[in-house]
């Protein structure tokens, strides 16, 4: 969009709508010949990377005329910043001192502890604002689909960042069950499915020592486990090649360069083929990633071999051209996973296009304790929608168009009126932090568009531009809003600040609603 017509699009979303209806139903939409008499009122549905852009984006649109509501299912705000970026990666957060000024902009209402779905649906949000932008991330995670993938010991990644990060959900379903698998006596081995920087942020975790994670804002409950590991050696386990590998070079140096930590790869699997060759002379992080494999080969970090005949030493292990074709439980009466059959691949097809072939050998990793499937996240369809509303199950994404939500009628694409998509949820689990705020840039575009042209809801008049926070305490919410959560953040702090770390964070919704709202003081 050329620079003037995009800034004609926000003068016009400021407040110049023209009188428009939407064919397709009589939709109610902006109507004024002027500028709206009340603020406009826009709802965002979740409050990680994508929807804080998308609130700063609607605020850079819509200036003094923008009201945005931020509704959250936790108590604490910030998504996978908060509770999906690894503890010693604390740079990465940094961008939380951004979102948390968003926060706290007059114009922006924080509304935590509200579950969209259960507290409100989307027909409570139609009557009460002029659009609502649904980014709620990527909540489920994608299978393996092998037999034995659902035996005690075997998790998603997904919740063993969580658990390690203090999201509440994680942590009262997973604690219990990793202590057991971390600590297991008959296994000292971890195997990682996937080859991305999720599962490379996992490895690092299991082998990194446990005291240079004391200093960060890793969560007491796993740094008490992760001291308690009897895990030494962590099999990472890809389909495909070390050319077609999804991590990037500076989070896999990172982990290869961990101390007392051996790395071991076949160097068959080094091989490349003129394919591969093609595939990283066409993709230089994956040239540098595949060089930086190398290295630590030719030069493993000194005194590592002796630490492991000591039985002091950890190793990593990358299995390339590898499926897992089951998962077999241990004998002992606990039925936990204790092994993993593989099946040996081979590549064929042309560079930028490798596909995994089986080659019909097999072999199995024994001793293991412990199964983290990091083979991507998955969308989920809302509860909060009526049956019907447009939701691709293959992609895990709702159907779109520059964010626009759209949905099939008469065998024709039409947006849903005044519902969009920004995040996970519009393009699927992909991307950097940064990634997001283009992703929140081309949905805020597409509204500022519609409002110019009248095509944005016109809140019921009887709400009187109050938003759902009304709604959600008649219904006996326990809100918490921007105040709350500032009182959860200094009360993690000094909870950290005592333990030397950044922040000792709650691990508990009830804990954290307490300290949102006070509950027991005095």
């Amino acid at each position: 969009m050329a620079s003037a017509t995009r800034e004609t699009l926000l003068r016009q979303a400021r407040g110049l709508a023209t009188s428009a209806v939407i064919a397709s139903g009589g939709i109610p939409v902006f109507n004024s010949p002027g500028k709206e008499s009340t603020p406009r009122r826009f709802c965002v549905v979740g409050s990680g990377p994508a929807g804080m852009y998308a609130a700063d984006r609607l605020l850079a649109a819509f200036g003094e005329d923008a009201r945005v509501d931020v509704i959250e299912k936790l108590p604490t705000p910030f998504g996978l910043v908060r509770s999906g970026v690894a503890p010693d990666h604390a740079g990465t957060k940094s961008v939380v001192n951004r979102f948390d000024g968003i926060l706290r902009d007059p114009r922006v209402t924080y509304l935590g502890n509200v579950s969209f779905g259960e507290h409100v649906g989307l027909d409570d949000l139609y009557a009460r604002y002029s659009a609502t932008v649904l980014c709620y991330g990527a909540e489920g995670d994608k299978k393996l689909g092998v037999p034995g993938e659902d035996l005690p010991g075997s998790h998603s990644a997904r919740e063993f960042v969580g658990w390690y990060n203090g999201d509440p959900r994680c942590v009262k379903d997973l604690d219990a069950p990793m202590r057991r698998a971390l600590a297991c006596a008959e296994g000292d081995t971890a195997v990682i499915f996937g080859l991305g920087n999720v599962a490379v942020d996992c490895a690092r975790m299991l082998l990194r020592a446990p005291e240079h994670l004391a200093s960060t804002d890793v969560c007491q409950h796993a740094l008490e486990a992760l001291r308690r590991s009897t895990v030494r050696r962590v099999v990472m386990v890809g389909r495909r090649g070390v050319a077609q590998g999804a991590f990037s070079p500076k989070e896999l140096r990172e982990l290869l360069n961990l101390p007392g930590v051996r790395v071991t790869v076949d160097p068959m699997e080094l091989a490349l083929e003129p394919e591969d060759e093609a595939d990283l002379a066409a993709h230089r992080p994956r040239r540098r990633a595949y060089e930086a494999i190398v290295k630590s080969i030719e030069s493993p970090p000194a005194g590592v071999e002796a630490d492991l005949k000591a039985g002091g030493g950890r190793e990593l292990v990358l299995k390339f051209l590898r499926s897992p074709t089951e998962f077999l439980p241990s004998d002992d009466g606990e039925n936990s996973v204790r092994s993993v059959d593989l099946a040996v691949n081979r590549l064929e097809g042309a560079a930028g296009s490798r596909k995994a072939v089986p080659t019909g050998e097999k072999e199995r990793v024994d001793r293991v304790s412990l199964v983290l499937r990091s083979v991507g996240y998955k969308g989920l369809p809302a509860k909060g929608v009526k049956e019907g509303f447009p939701f691709d199950h293959e992609r895990g994404v709702v159907p779109n168009v520059a964010g626009r939500v759209m949905e099939k009628m008469g065998g024709y694409p039409t947006h849903v009126t005044g519902v969009y998509v920004a995040g996970w949820l519009k393009r699927g689990p992909s991307g950097i932090i940064g990634t997001n705020l283009h992703c929140a840039e081309e949905t805020v575009e597409s509204i500022a568009e519609d409002a110019g042209n009248g095509r944005l809801r016109r809140p019921d008049y009887r709400f009187k531009g109050k938003g759902v926070r009304p709604l959600l305490e008649s219904r006996g919410v326990r809100v918490v809003d921007a105040e709350g959560w500032g009182r959860i953040d200094a009360a993690e702090r000094a909870a950290g600040e005592a333990a030397g770390k950044p922040r000792e964070k709650f691990v508990s919704v009830d804990s954290m609603v307490r300290t949102a709202l006070a509950i027991g003081e005095n």
